[in-house]
């Protein structure tokens, strides 16, 4: 039997190039746009904004007529981007994703978030004592619940999947980028963010990016070609005093001084706390925290996400909670080494 060839969009990214070692098997195009992950194998440069992808015909046509399936991992998820840039990737791009997708008569893998379940209810892009606008959170999941949209509107085979919060391999803690809860991590690390603002109880959903791969492998192996699944550690997800208690740790194991770090009450940070720091700190730091203030609206949550793990066929079981707290100190461990 002739080995399907896979369509990866965006294998330069996070997702993209955790996504490449897992494919063993297919006929993997990788699709980039300026940068080349390791173990590219073919490669083919593309803009997925563009008309045609920025291709020519001849080769727009080449390639509908080689690609079985699509797996789109293009996207913007730098929260501080302009939403023009947001928009032209993650609304526009996925557009031409799906025009493709459709005169190739393929299979559509896109790859969306977890966090669509909090579309209307997360805030951000506002500016605190600094020219600088902060994470603009409710941009990227606005463009993230109209793009699940438009692949349920187009009509064509397609599965959406919807990572929570990506960190690094679970047994080494790499990742191609470091992501914003890294960096929520490090301010709590180096003492420049002294709290975390969330309630008791709430939790932080990460999932490291090997076995986000590894349920979208499962996908391609069960020729799924319509359905919904959520990639995330669901009832496993980590307490943010948890969260706080793995940080001290690693500072611990590190011989760095452990941070005092604690809950606060959000919105007595949105009402108080904020403006009351906007005429003593330097506007680089307000924007700091206004910025994580945003990210933590976005990540930290009341409710437990629903997690596919378990019911993909053939594909990894629900992670237990032991297994996401070993990734996440994996990925601390990492965080640390790097900061010294």
């Amino acid at each position: 039997m002739t080995a399907r060839t896979v369509l990866v969009t965006g294998a330069s990214g996070v997702l993209g190039t955790a996504l490449l070692p897992e494919l063993t098997g297919y006929d993997v195009i990788t699709a980039v746009h300026r940068r080349l992950p390791t173990g590219s194998g073919r490669v083919v440069r593309l803009d997925v904004s563009a008309p045609l992808l920025d291709l020519t015909p001849e080769v727009y046509r080449r390639l509908c007529d080689e690609v079985d399936v699509v797996v789109n991992c293009a996207a913007i998820v730098n929260f501080s981007a302009d939403q023009g840039e947001v928009d032209r990737v993650n609304v526009e791009g996925l557009g031409r994703v799906v025009e493709f997708a459709a005169e190739a008569e393929a299979v559509l893998v896109h790859a969306s978030t977890a966090y669509v379940s909090r579309y209307g209810r997360v805030g951000g892009g506002g500016k605190l004592g600094s020219a600088k606008v902060a994470a603009r959170t409710d941009e990227y999941v606005a463009s993230k619940y109209l793009g699940e949209q438009m692949v349920r509107d187009a009509g064509l085979d397609a599965v959406i999947v919807r990572p929570s919060v990506v960190v690094g391999d679970s047994r080494t803690g790499y990742m191609r980028q470091t992501q914003a809860v890294h960096l929520l991590a490090e301010y709590l690390l180096t003492g420049r963010l002294p709290f975390l603002p969330a309630h008791p109880g709430w939790r932080l959903d990460i999932i490291p990016q090997d076995v986000v791969a590894r349920g979208i492998r499962a996908v391609l192996d069960a020729d799924l070609r319509t359905g919904e699944f959520w990639l995330t550690s669901g009832e496993a997800a980590l307490t943010v005093e948890r969260f706080l208690e793995l940080i001290a740790a690693a500072a611990r194991a590190a011989g760095r001084t452990e941070p005092s770090s604690r809950l606060a009450d959000p919105a007595i940070v949105e009402r108080l706390v904020r403006p009351a720091f906007a005429d003593v700190l330097p506007a680089e730091d307000l924007a700091r925290l206004d910025s994580a203030v945003a990210v933590c609206g976005l990540v930290i949550i009341p409710e437990t996400l629903p997690c596919s793990y378990g019911a993909i066929p053939g594909g990894p079981p629900a992670p237990g909670a032991g297994e996401v707290e070993q990734a996440w100190t994996v990925s601390l461990r990492r965080l640390v080494e790097d900061l010294t």
